[in-house]
């Protein structure tokens, strides 16, 4: 099988890279959508976005970023550059239950583990040694961070982040574009656009998503897409 790395200029697509090969598919090309941004050797041949061909544009395609809001903005500029088929990328030596549903353009990385019944949507990013619990929902675009941990039936919003060993409690709600603090411990249902750390986790301030950036609401993203 064929890949597209889209954004290739992003650190995280040398991880995407290494899942596709120790899953046997063939990078075809790595397009970089930023002119001048560097990207990194050995990833495969570095294309520009708006030099790409019709026999890459009908290859599934991925979009490996750690930030939700520029996994979003690179997902979408890919499908209206032409790119159809978003892969979903799931890494050979994660453990997946077999009444999972991993969105399509989703990236579960090495290591991580997702138990029974647990629903991701569009996008989302599971890194490195990360845990879902049972019956946890991921909306579209979240990140979940290196080595974190959810109990079983958390809820996770649209475009929010989890930082690298954060833990949830089981039925735990992380509102949209929320951002949890690498190894906070969260007990208590946290409010969209909120950012919080610590143990237990408490609100430092409100922000419109990792780094600043958020993702827009669905109704906007069905907008923006059309008839696709």
């Amino acid at each position: 099988m064929k890949l597209v790395l889209y954004a290739a200029s992003s650190a995280y697509a040398k991880e995407a890279a290494e899942t596709a090969r120790r899953l046997d598919w063939q990078i075809a090309a790595a397009v970089r959508n930023l002119a001048g941004a560097p990207v990194a050797a050995g990833l495969g041949p570095v294309v520009e976005a708006d030099d790409l061909e019709a026999d890459l544009l009908m290859l599934p395609f991925t979009v490996a970023l750690t930030t939700p809001g520029h996994r979003y903005t690179a997902s979408m500029d890919a499908r209206h550059r032409g790119f159809a088929f978003p892969a979903t990328l799931i890494d050979p030596t994660s453990i997946v239950a077999s009444s999972a549903v991993i969105g399509c353009g989703s990236y579960v990385n090495a290591g991580a583990i997702v138990a029974a019944e647990v629903v991701t949507g569009r996008f989302c990013s599971i890194n490195r040694g990360a845990s879902i619990g049972h019956d946890t929902t991921l909306a579209d675009y979240v990140s979940v961070g290196p080595g974190s941990v959810t109990g079983g039936s958390c809820r996770i919003g649209r475009g929010a982040f989890l930082g690298v060993g954060a833990v949830l409690a089981p039925q735990v709600s992380i509102g949209a574009n929320a951002v949890v603090g690498a190894g906070a411990v969260v007990v208590r249902d946290v409010d969209e656009e909120s950012v919080v750390v610590g143990n237990p986790a408490r609100t430092i301030r409100d922000d419109a998503g990792f780094a600043g950036v958020g993702v827009p609401p669905a109704e906007e993203w069905r907008h923006r897409q059309g008839a696709r």
